[in-house]
């Protein structure tokens, strides 16, 4: 069993910069929302759609029927 290596004051402080470097991102992150849909608004706004879900979205969306006229074109013969 090897003993524990004592760290040398050099890599002490830099395992504390990143430490620091690393809150300070998480905090950073951090985000308050007035209502649930301004964060899925948000979060529709930074979320990638994957490729093969775009595709079937668009397949499915493709093989919609067309909607019928509007009552009102109907009755005024439109």
């Amino acid at each position: 069993m090897n003993p524990p290596k004592k760290l040398t004051s050099q890599q002490r402080t830099d395992e504390q910069e990143l430490a620091a470097r690393v809150q300070e991102n998480q905090q950073a992150a951090v985000q308050e929302f007035a209502s649930v849909e301004e964060m899925l608004r948000h979060d529709a706004l930074h979320t990638p759609v994957p490729p093969a879900i775009a595709h079937r979205l668009h397949d499915s969306v493709a093989n919609l029927p067309q909607p019928g006229r509007p009552w009102w074109r109907r009755l005024l013969g439109g």
